[in-house]
């Protein structure tokens, strides 16, 4: 892989329509499949294995299915997404907390942090888009970066 490659250009407008609908649709989603509530993700130290049920039946069957239950890949992926929200710059990761998992409003947000309407939706974007950055290498998780079609300039 060529070193410009790591950089293909990415739509952060795009970008972050798809991750706020990622956070507003999906994580819910995956949350109800993992039987966790949003202060799951609060936690900035989250163990990286889900925890197989305990029983007396340890079979290795038992064991595989358990792995390819959605449960234990919708718990993967949540780690994942605790892991990018809580690794986010302070000011993004107050952001995301505040509107994904503590359910504010906007203008709440906006209050709170002593921001115009403007330069939170500025900060916002750019929280969206360093969320796609960092889920982006967590395991098991999606890209959700949009990608701008064509290719780079030369210079």
């Amino acid at each position: 892989m060529d070193y410009m490659e790591l950089f293909e250009p990415i739509d952060e407008v795009q970008t972050a329509k798809n991750v706020r609908r990622f956070l507003t649709q999906d994580l819910d989603k995956l949350l109800r499949m993992a039987n966790e509530t949003p202060s799951f993700l609060h936690s900035p130290i989250i163990d990286d294995m889900p925890k197989s049920p305990s029983g007396k039946n340890t079979s290795e069957e038992m064991l595989v299915s358990h792995f390819d239950s959605r449960s234990y890949i919708a718990k993967r992926i949540l780690i994942g997404i605790g892991k990018a929200m809580n690794s986010c710059k302070l000011i993004h990761k107050q952001i995301l907390i505040s509107k994904y998992l503590d359910d504010m409003y906007d203008w709440q947000i906006m209050q709170s942090l002593n921001y115009e309407k403007t330069r939170y939706l500025e900060i916002k974007m750019s929280a969206l888009n360093e969320f796609a950055d960092r889920l982006e290498v967590q395991p098991d998780c999606p890209d959700l970066h949009i990608y701008k079609s064509g290719h780079f300039a030369d210079f």
